[in-house]
């Protein structure tokens, strides 16, 4: 199976990441996704020699479908087997975007998709059809608060801050903040560039108010003036 990365995200723990992408035959979010035995590190990205990078095409070898509401989108594959078979020129990973994005996030993720608390959005574990959709943003600006960084969207539909978790974002360390990065990012979506949002689904989490939820993220933010590469 092969597909073409669109989220490639940090996780906080180790170096660990996760990537997901869009089917080159179907255009369809695959996640590929791994047993313990088997992890997808920041050793795995293509800056350092390995194949997932936002706008690469890769080959993952055989893979086995795993899904579960809402991750229907889950594939099992073998890290060993993936490689990269080319980068995507910016206008032809923008079209591919273009192609699969939905109108916003409510009509992304459907009437499963709930407001938790102001400008908090979860869908409740075992229900939702999908966990990784593309939107087009308008004005939306990066936030850090309490050293953790935050897409702001004000859309009449859906107002919400969400945790960025696209692995360009951070050092190393997978928590510390990249702030020139997003300095630059909020200059270039300040001066009108055009831009998308990969959101995804967390995996499962306990909430206090609703019980196990899947917390509504922002994967990877594209900018059109610089669509592929490893700063976005």
């Amino acid at each position: 199976m092969q597909i073409i990365v669109n989220h490639v995200t940090r996780m906080t723990t180790e170096s660990r990441i996760c990537v997901a992408g869009i089917h080159a035959a179907t255009s369809r979010h695959v996640r590929p996704v791994t047993p313990s035995t088997d992890l997808v590190t920041r050793a795995r990205l293509r800056e350092k020699g390995g194949p997932f990078g936002v706008g690469a095409l890769v080959d993952l070898g055989t893979v086995v479908a795993c899904p579960s509401a809402p991750e229907t989108e889950d594939h099992e594959f073998v890290t060993a087997n993936a490689w990269r078979v080319e980068n995507l020129s910016d206008d032809a990973y923008l079209e591919v975007l273009d192609q699969v994005s939905g109108d916003d996030v409510p009509a992304a993720f459907g009437r499963d998709l709930v407001e938790v608390r102001p400008r908090k959005f979860a869908v409740p574990a075992g229900l939702g059809n999908r966990s990784l959709a593309v939107v087009p943003v308008i004005d939306p600006e990066l936030l850090i608060k309490f050293g953790n960084l935050y897409l702001r969207l004000d859309s009449p539909n859906l107002p919400a801050d969400l945790r960025v978790t696209d692995v360009r974002f951070y050092e190393e360390d997978q928590r510390t903040v990249r702030r020139n990065i997003v300095s630059d990012v909020n200059g270039r979506l300040a001066s009108g560039v055009s831009a998308y949002a990969m959101l995804g689904l967390a995996r499962s989490m306990y909430d206090s108010d609703l019980g196990n939820v899947h917390w509504l993220m922002a994967n990877g933010v594209c900018l059109a003036d610089r669509a592929v590469g490893e700063a976005p």
